[in-house]
Parts: C-alpha cells; structure tokens; sequence
C-alpha cells in the first residue's frame, strides 16, 4: 500500500479523526506504528529514535492534540533532553499537571502530579512545568540513583540552579530532604547519565563520591581527565572510569576511529596513567553498575573505604 502524503505529514503530529480508518490500514500493513491512542508515525521514524525520543514524541503529539494539556515531571525532563535511566519511561507513562480539571482520566499510561499554581512553576506558554518544578516532581517520586543523573544533567545544560531547586523544596517538606541530598552529591562535571547513575549506585552503596573530572599531566605534555578520583589514607591514587557502549561506537567520542584503533588508546592512556602514579585503574560498564554487587567488589578490592552500609538515607 503506498502510503497518501497528506497522511505521512501528518504522521509526526496528532492524526485527525478523519484520517482514522486510513491511519488504521496503514497500521495493519505494518508501514505505520500507533505510538498511542490518536497518535501515528512511520515505523522507519519510530524505530531510529531511541526510547527517549520516542517518548519525547508522544509528548509532543499529545500537546499538538490536546494543547490544555500541562505536562510535568518525567515528561517535562524528556521534552528537554535531560539524561535519566531509560528505564523510567519503559510505561510511557504522561505525568499531568493537576492545577485544574483538564477531562483527561487517570488511567495506567497517564499519571497527575499536584503542583500549587503559581506563575513562576510554568514555562511560558504554559504547556508544561518549569524543569525545576518537574526535578522537584521527579524526586518525590523516584529513587536517589534515577534523579541524580537528571540534576546532573539539568545543571550541566543550565536548566536550573541550586538556589532554584533549594527555594522550591521549603514549599515541601517532604521533598525537601531529598533535594538537599541530591544538592550534596549533584556536579554537572559529570559528562554524562550513565557516568551520573554509576556515581549515584557508588554513593547508595555506602562508598564516599570520588573527585570528579581530575586531570593528570604526562611529562611529554599530554593531560588525561579521569571519570573519577580517590586519594586514599595510604597515599594510593585509584581512579574510577565508567565504560558506555557509545565509547566504542559513536564518532563524536571515537573521532572516526576503529573500535580496535579507540582500544589500543584506551591501553595506552591506562598505562600512562599507571606510570604518573595511579595507582589502580578500576571499569565499570552498565552491566556492572545495575548489578551493584560487582561495583562493591572492586572498590573494595581496590581499597576503597566503604564508610557505611547501603545507605538509607533517601526513605528517611
């Protein structure tokens, strides 16, 4: 079936009800994905974004469709790129602003979060929250480790602040602590979420945070930055480096390298670091960090002092 230009148009935004029947065949034929009630694209499109994308689409499909709609909490942090565990939005889950009656059911995918209104909490148009508001959503809802990387990442792109994020949790106490936690550990030096969320696990597991971003100087004059740095009691330098997929095979990270050409630098670089006096060199990949048992296991055989047990600080 060859798919109708008006209908591929309009396959990025919300369909029209008249368009249904049409949008429905499409689908049948496997040329067309129903993302969500009322919302179509192109199975090529779809299957190019990744599971952020996608979400951030269904977004902006449902404002074009319902524009009273106010968005909040994970979908305002989607909407503005900012980097969170994917697997946060597997549900798809729309979070609503709940100042006023907006006609649309609580349903599995569509959760309200109740905000006070007030004219500093919205974006202009008043399409969805402030990303403050929503970080703020984010923390009452979710664990240490999924909302660190999102401040992380909110204050590297300058989305909020730390005063923001501070006066905003007195109007709730309950969330207050949480954000004071998250402004203790949060650095926007960390280059990105997956480095944030390994950081976030270290730290929940009873492991002091390491020095982010140091910088060490070859005698040639070459510099390595480190993911991250501890200076042990003993005089020891072990740094922490997290290994993402995209090292090996994004070009803006590899330079247009081979995976085997980004390897031997990544040997190198290891050993030059050995020789100006790290001491140990400890990896951790996603696999590793989502296990947790294996990130507790090599800082302690690093020597890494653990100076708690898994804290709880989060759910007190």
């Amino acid at each position: 079936m060859k798919i109708n230009k008006r209908i591929e148009d309009k396959l990025h935004e919300a369909a029209s009800h008249a368009d249904q029947e049409i949008l429905y065949r499409l689908t049948r034929s496997g040329q067309v994905i129903r993302a969500r009630r009322g919302l179509y694209v192109l199975q090529d499109v779809w299957r190019d974004l990744s599971m952020q994308q996608q979400y951030a689409w269904i977004i902006r499909g449902l404002h074009a469709w319902r524009p009273e709609l106010i968005f909040a909490g994970l979908s305002v942090i989607a909407l503005y790129g900012i980097e969170y565990p994917f697997w946060l939005n597997e549900q798809q889950t729309i979070f609503l602003a709940s100042t006023k009656a907006i006609g649309v059911a609580k349903t599995s995918k569509t959760r309200y979060v109740h905000v006070t209104p007030s004219e500093t909490l919205f974006n202009k148009d008043r399409s969805m929250t402030s990303v403050t508001q929503a970080l703020l959503d984010c923390a009452a809802r979710f664990e240490f480790h999924e909302v660190l990387p999102m401040i992380d990442s909110a204050l590297r792109k300058r989305l909020t602040t730390r005063s923001a994020l501070t006066q905003i949790s007195k109007a709730v106490p309950a969330v207050e602590t949480r954000i004071g936690v998250l402004l203790r550990y949060a650095d926007p030096r960390s280059e990105n979420g997956g480095e944030s969320l390994c950081r976030a696990i270290i730290i929940e597991e009873g492991f002091p945070a390491p020095e982010l971003q140091q910088e060490f100087r070859m005698q040639d004059g070459r510099r390595y930055r480190v993911d991250g740095l501890y200076r042990l009691a003993n005089g020891k330098a072990v740094v922490v480096e997290y290994d993402g997929m995209n090292k090996y095979t994004d070009d803006t990270m590899t330079g247009g390298q081979s995976i085997r050409q980004v390897v031997h630098a990544e040997k190198q670089r290891e050993q030059d670091l050995l020789n100006s006096g790290v001491s140990q060199i400890v990896r951790f990949d996603y696999n590793d960090v989502l296990q947790r048992d294996t990130v507790t296991k090599k800082l302690i055989e690093a020597g890494v002092p653990r100076i708690a047990d898994r804290t709880t600080f989060w759910n007190r």
